[in-house]
């Protein structure tokens, strides 16, 4: 799903500010009363404006689920782009790419568990976290490629991963005390120990 406005649609600063807060609104309405429940007009009260405003904005629910769900996405991509690119080995790169991930969902919760309500409600999560793991899987086939991987399905490894990510929003709203510091650092290890060659540890990787 994406935003149904064409990437070369120019914007105001008080549309975009406007959109956003349409954003925002929906985000709460299909948190609170779940994704079937979360029509136009729900949406437009709890923003404090009409019907005629939200489908101005978005042209349809449709609109406004695509919106929800490219504004988390386009925000995530830029996380991930600027902290990969910094990232080393591959073993680096996976350990970079679950940080900045569930760093990012604990920073944007309600973002995300709204985002997997839309997905789960339209029957996409399937299709959408396949190809979410793609990138991923590619990381890790050139990191065996190259030596510093051990032997696994990059495709179900890269799964698994997204599998762990995309439950981190859910998690984290259902125990709120959570040590993020500890269950980034803990999933971090525990999926290095399943990609290490065979009798080699994080401690051990050079990167």
């Amino acid at each position: 799903m994406r935003s149904n406005k064409s990437s070369g649609e120019t914007l105001t600063r008080t549309q975009r500010a406007r959109r956003e807060d349409l954003i925002g609104a929906a985000v709460d309405v299909i948190n609170r009363e779940g994704y079937a429940a979360a029509s136009v007009d729900r949406i437009a009260r709890h923003a404090g404006t009409s019907k005629g405003t939200v489908l101005y904005h978005f042209r349809s629910k449709q609109g406004l689920d695509e919106a929800v769900v490219s504004a988390l996405y386009d925000a995530g991509a830029a996380v991930m782009g600027e902290r990969l690119r910094e990232a080393g080995s591959s073993r680096e790169r996976l350990r970079v790419y679950l940080d900045a991930n569930l760093r990012f969902v604990a920073a944007h919760v309600a973002h995300v568990a709204a985002v997997q309500r839309i997905l789960l409600g339209a029957g996409l999560v399937g299709e959408l976290d396949v190809d979410a793991s793609v990138p991923l899987a590619r990381i890790l086939a050139d990191g065996q490629a190259a030596g510093e991987l051990g032997e696994f399905d990059p495709a179900l490894m890269a799964l698994a991963v997204r599998a762990v990510v995309d439950r981190a929003a859910f998690h984290l709203v259902e125990h709120p005390g959570t040590d993020l510091d500890r269950y980034v650092a803990e999933t971090a290890r525990l999926f290095d120990l399943a990609v290490a060659p065979t009798g080699r540890t994080a401690q051990e990787d050079p990167s």
